[in-house]
């Protein structure tokens, strides 16, 4: 590998001075807000132009800034200015939203389809149906600050829960959905949590490539007599969230 000493005949000290000024002119970009989270930085070579130097500075400053958590490197990719993840506890009471207002972010959950169907026998088991009951299924793409961070598919059971699509569409969260429709407390039963690729579907929806992670987290929510009244699919994306497992609720 050529490096900057061998490129040119500028001393070492002065090839520091020069991937420190590169680092320290993205960093000013980033916290002024000139920059923006999940934005594309230009290429190496594009950088090296625009700093007229050696594409190994330009590599450098970027590991260093990698190194302070405000730049993201995705080899094949580019390097994208690092997202400011949410930490979301998984406690048995504290929902998204609620956690979302908590760290001052502004989200909503849009309603992308909902339909009617037979439950499978892990959606049965989950919710505790009889083999003649259906369930309603809301598609749903939670928004955060303007940034799309996960995707879920949410079963109700009917007939208790009719109408709950469009109490969400109106009210851009669950929680006041269910509150809407006669549901005031609820509690996180089970939580199951995995990770895997995202369909084409899940990623072009969440603004990210294939080739990123995803969080898969499956949910028994059930409310305060204990009767399970939702079982959701979430897919969250690995940049934007963080899980936070607790062993109380204090």
């Amino acid at each position: 590998m050529v490096t900057d000493d061998e490129a040119s005949p500028i001393p070492m000290k002065r090839a520091l001075h020069l991937w420190q000024k590169v680092t320290l002119s993205i960093e000013k970009d980033i916290l002024q807000r000139r920059l923006s989270p999940g934005d594309r930085l230009p290429t190496e070579e594009e950088l090296a132009k625009h700093f007229d130097v050696h594409r190994n500075t330009v590599r450098r400053a970027l590991e260093v800034l990698e190194e302070k958590g405000l730049v993201r490197i995705e080899h094949g990719h580019g390097s994208f200015v690092q997202e400011r993840v949410i930490s979301h506890p998984m406690s048995s009471r504290k929902s998204f939203p609620l956690i979302l207002k908590g760290l001052d972010r502004i989200g909503r959950e849009d309603v992308l389809e909902s339909a009617t169907i037979r439950p499978t026998k892990e959606i049965v088991a989950a919710l505790k149906l009889s083999k003649a009951q259906y369930v309603r299924r809301v598609d749903l793409r939670t928004v955060v600050d303007d940034n799309p961070i996960m995707v879920s598919s949410v079963y109700f059971p009917l007939p208790r829960f009719h109408g709950i699509d469009q109490a969400i569409a109106e009210t851009q969260s669950v929680p006041n959905g269910l509150k809407r429709l006669g549901v005031d407390d609820f509690i996180r039963y089970e939580s199951r949590i995995t990770t895997g690729q995202a369909s084409r579907s899940d990623a072009s929806l969440l603004a990210q490539p294939r080739s990123q992670p995803v969080l898969q987290v499956k949910n028994i929510i059930t409310d305060d007599t204990s009767r399970p009244i939702l079982f959701s699919v979430i897919r969250m994306s690995a940049r934007w969230v963080e899980l936070v497992v607790r062993y109380n609720d204090m």
